[in-house]
């Protein structure tokens, strides 16, 4: 190994003591391949162990925990103890190479598919629509809360199937964004209006996640939660980096563990700020050693991977380039770099344990492109 990339393979001890034994790990990836009754298919299985040597970080697609929360077809659910068989061996194969298996919690809000829910309509913090999808139903307080139980019953379902840790997904337009968005949280109770209201739902997660953890797990289980540092879809009502922030600083002092920042390019700055710090910089500087830090975002070779630490990361996870090479790992460890594969080529088609419906939409939406050689 080259000892430019030595640091890549440095231990790091999560703030409850839980030791990992590198910086690098397997981003949420979405396989659109779940059973048709939301259990774990045999073609994930095969995928994520095929991934299991990426990082000592892995944490799986985001599951459904409420029956009005699916977001996608074929997703899988965590809202019923039918699924917990096929989540026990999902757990099992992400650990067979010594990862810590974390399973991510997601309800879909606004995002969801009416097709795909009992009632047949979607719900969110408020009724506000979004172009070519349905205006959502706004969400009773009672409906509210049953939503953070849902977070706690999938996170003891979790624990019951081995899972090593959960991820709350709080990014990507999803419920818990919608509730920190002013731009879709329009509600005048005390789940909505200022910040410190808007921000209410996230923490009532993730406090009811923690109080689970304390109750079945050890201190052992690990609770992450991945944010979107600023709202990408509204050029100027969105919330910024600032508020981001403020919620960073809410979740480190509530003791997560870890926070997860989706990007696109771990490099990006701030809107508005193209020549000063990076969002992974800015955010590094806020958590400040006193919780974990995990980066994504075009992170394709080991030299991607060493700047991105030097940004600020504490972990840096593979989105693409862990479907395009599930041993890039194994080859930097072994000073093969050189043979790490930049693309997908028309010979290794078939060949990398990609779930079918998985493939035909990343190559369809031309997230991979096939090379011809």
């Amino acid at each position: 190994m080259k000892p430019l990339y030595k640091e890549l393979f440095h231990e790091i001890t999560l703030p409850n003591g839980v030791v990992l034994n590198d910086r690098l790990g397997v981003a949420p990836m979405t396989t659109y391949s779940g059973n048709r009754d939301g259990t774990v298919s045999d073609e994930e299985l095969t995928y994520y162990n095929r991934r299991a040597g990426l990082g000592s970080l892995y944490i799986t697609a985001c599951i459904a925990v409420s029956e009005n929360g699916i977001a996608f077809p074929n997703q899988f659910i965590g809202f019923d103890d039918s699924a917990l068989p096929r989540l026990k061996q999902l757990a099992k194969e992400m650990k067979s190479k010594g990862s810590k298996a974390i399973l991510q919690m997601q309800h879909g809000g606004r995002q969801g598919q009416p097709e795909l829910i009992k009632a047949n309509e979607t719900v969110a913090p408020s009724a506000v629509g979004e172009a070519g999808k349905p205006t959502p139903r706004e969400l009773t307080e009672e409906e509210i809360y049953a939503i953070i139980e849902d977070f706690g019953a999938t996170t003891k379902r979790a624990i019951e199937a081995g899972f090593d840790g959960v991820e709350i997904h709080g990014a990507n337009t999803y419920l818990l964004q919608q509730f920190v968005s002013k731009v879709t949280n329009q509600r005048e109770d005390q789940w909505g209006g200022s910040l410190v209201n808007r921000m209410r739902f996230p923490l009532a997660v993730m406090k009811k996640v923690q109080d689970t953890v304390a109750k079945y797990a050890d201190e052992q289980f690990i609770v992450g939660y991945r944010l979107s540092p600023e709202e990408n879809n509204e050029k100027s009502t969105g919330y910024t980096i600032e508020e981001t922030k403020i919620l960073v600083e809410e979740l480190v002092q509530r003791g997560i563990h870890y926070i997860h920042v989706s990007l696109f390019e771990f490099k990006k700055t701030p809107k508005g700020a193209e020549q000063g710090d990076s969002i992974v910089r800015i955010l590094a500087d806020q958590i400040n050693g006193r919780a974990a830090f995990v980066a994504v975002g075009s992170i394709k070779t080991p030299e991607d991977a060493v700047t991105a630490l030097a940004e600020g990361a504490d972990i840096v996870v593979f989105g693409r380039q862990a479907l395009i090479d599930p041993e890039w790992t194994d080859k930097v460890r072994q000073g093969k770099e050189q043979e790490i594969h930049p693309a997908i080529t028309q010979q290794m088609v078939g060949k990398l344990d990609i779930p079918q419906n998985m493939w035909n939409l990343i190559t369809s939406y031309g997230m991979i492109k096939v090379a011809d050689n």
